[in-house]
């Protein structure tokens, strides 16, 4: 009799520890969070260690969950054919291939897709084909004589849009980036006359981020291509 009390206990003992890591399981699943957005991967840091002394001093990067969020959406546009033929051509050397208005037509619906999602201001056409040119036109000076109001105007940004095979170094690329958009940055006008006489001074000042997205294309045989957004911000005042 003792020896069946004992079994019996024994089983109970059993199925009470069964059930409590069920529930536990299903507390676990009931709770659980969406997936965080991925999180910016820090190449802001590196990107502003890559300037010139003289370029750290006119702007301030840090990483944005904005940018980086715009940059993984805007990846989607580039899918397996892009790989192929002339796009396979420009970047697959291992080149960082700055995204300009002739480029391959899913890295311009890419680049349009950031323009659209960061609301810029100051967009690639069929002028500005370069990244320094297009840097250069966040400068207040370089375009008031033909729109005067243009250094009254606040946050002011530009988004440079690059592309390169995965398999390059990042640290590399941020050189070559670096190394692409040094001086334009070098030569923002950090305060500009507002006035003939002089009186008065607006002053600027410019900050920026960076955002990498990977994709790997089944269709190319493991193939990856990694895109760097750019953004800079001009903002009135110190």
């Amino acid at each position: 009799m003792k020896l069946k009390k004992i079994a019996s206990l024994m089983l109970a003992g059993v199925m009470a520890v069964s059930m409590l890591t069920a529930c536990g399981g299903n507390t676990v699943d009931d709770t659980q969070k969406p997936e965080e957005p991925t999180t910016p991967t820090g190449y802001s840091a590196t990107l502003q260690k890559k300037l010139s002394a003289h370029a750290n001093d006119s702007i301030t990067l840090s990483d944005s969950n904005e940018l980086n969020n715009a940059l993984n959406y805007a990846a989607g546009f580039v899918g397996d054919a892009t790989i192929t033929g002339e796009f396979g051509d420009e970047i697959f050397d291992g080149k960082v291939t700055y995204v300009d208005y002739w480029s391959n037509a899913a890295l311009v619906e890419a680049r349009d897709s950031l323009y659209d999602a960061l609301s810029v201001k100051v967009k690639d056409d069929t002028t500005y084909f370069n990244a320094s040119n297009l840097i250069a036109r966040l400068d207040p000076a370089g375009k008031a004589s033909s729109d005067p109001a243009y250094y009254t105007k606040k946050d002011v940004n530009t988004v440079l849009l690059y592309a390169v095979a995965g398999n390059v170094s990042m640290e590399n690329v941020m050189e070559e980036i670096a190394n692409d958009i040094d001086q334009a940055i070098v030569g923002l006008t950090e305060s500009y006359k507002v006035t003939d006489n002089g009186t008065s001074d607006a002053f600027f000042n410019y900050t920026g981020s960076v955002a990498t997205c990977t994709k790997t294309y089944e269709a190319g045989h493991g193939m990856s291509v990694t895109l760097v957004a750019v953004e800079i911000v001009r903002h009135i005042g110190k």
